[in-house]
């Protein structure tokens, strides 16, 4: 198959549908794993073609449920890492992709992946933290902040930054925490209610420490998280989805995350179980999972 074979033409929604299987070579994958930062960071081991193919299942396939994307949609990826969803994006819609990183090397790595791949010319790749972004007020249609809010140790800069950029919607998602178990972290149960010295030694105790694992970070609760966000409301009625149906439909995928990625292919028995009754609460049930993952969008009556 060739590379314009495995991108077909956009589908109803104007997203174009992607085989990453099918489009980069073994010396453009070769190529990645000697990019400087990224050969000695834990991520050399993925997957790049099924990583990109995450990130668009997860993330991107469920634009359309809340918003028009064209060549005049503006996207920002705040805290891209080395920038998997601003290529997902740059690879599926036409709209104008701006990746944001705080980590300099970091950022310049991702935009050398992307350069290797041949997206790079469509990402605007910017090295900014958050609560410091170089945009102007209501500048950016669509703001993406995937994993980040737990690791601004409750900066109260952070998400009235996102809210100050964003004109439309805002897509997040962190860990909950009322949620007695965090994967994020330790995974063990009430760590991280914790002070952090305690957590350690918790951690410590299981052998959860080193590593992927984390303990030091600080979570949003569902009502700490709305009070930062007094201009939006969430528009999701599944974590960053439409339905739970849409939920589901994402499976299987490949997790880029964690010591050993994997191939998941549902939800899991009793998780499966878990979030099914949940889903019936409606609005409710935002309050009991792990994740607080939504799709935010402004009031337009509000300032």
């Amino acid at each position: 198959m060739t590379q314009s074979q495995a991108v077909k033409s956009p589908n109803a929604s104007g997203l174009k549908m992607i085989d990453f299987q099918q489009l980069f070579s073994a010396e453009q994958l070769e190529q990645i794993k000697q990019v400087e930062t990224f050969r000695d960071s834990q991520y050399v081991v993925l997957d790049i073609p099924a990583t990109l193919d995450y990130f668009t299942r997860r993330f991107v396939c469920q634009l359309p449920d809340f918003s028009e994307i064209n060549q005049q949609t503006v996207i920002a990826d705040v805290g891209t890492g080395y920038g998997w969803m601003a290529m997902a994006l740059a690879f599926t819609t036409d709209a104008k992709i701006i990746a944001v990183e705080p980590d300099g090397a970091r950022l310049m790595a991702g935009k050398k992946i992307a350069e290797i791949l041949g997206i790079a010319e469509h990402i605007e790749w910017q090295v900014a933290p958050l609560g410091k972004l170089p945009m102007a007020d209501r500048s950016i249609d669509i703001v993406y902040c995937i994993e980040v809010l737990e690791h601004i140790y409750h900066d109260p800069t952070g998400i009235p930054d996102l809210c100050r950029i964003s004109r439309d919607l805002i897509i997040l998602t962190t860990p909950n925490l009322w949620f007695p178990i965090i994967a994020h972290d330790t995974e063990l149960p009430f760590c991280h209610w914790l002070p952090i010295p305690l957590r350690e030694v918790y951690a410590k105790l299981f052998g959860r420490v080193g590593g992927t694992t984390e303990n030091d970070n600080l979570f949003w609760s569902p009502f700490s998280l709305k009070r930062q966000m007094p201009g939006f409301k969430p528009v999701s009625n599944w974590l960053h989805y439409i339905s739970y149906q849409k939920y589901l439909d994402a499976f299987p995928y490949y997790l880029p995350y964690g010591d050993e990625p994997e191939v998941v292919a549902g939800p899991g028995r009793w998780k499966g179980l878990y979030y099914g009754l949940v889903s019936k609460l409606g609005s409710l049930g935002r309050y009991i999972i792990p994740s607080l993952s939504y799709v935010m969008k402004r009031q337009q009556n509000k300032k």
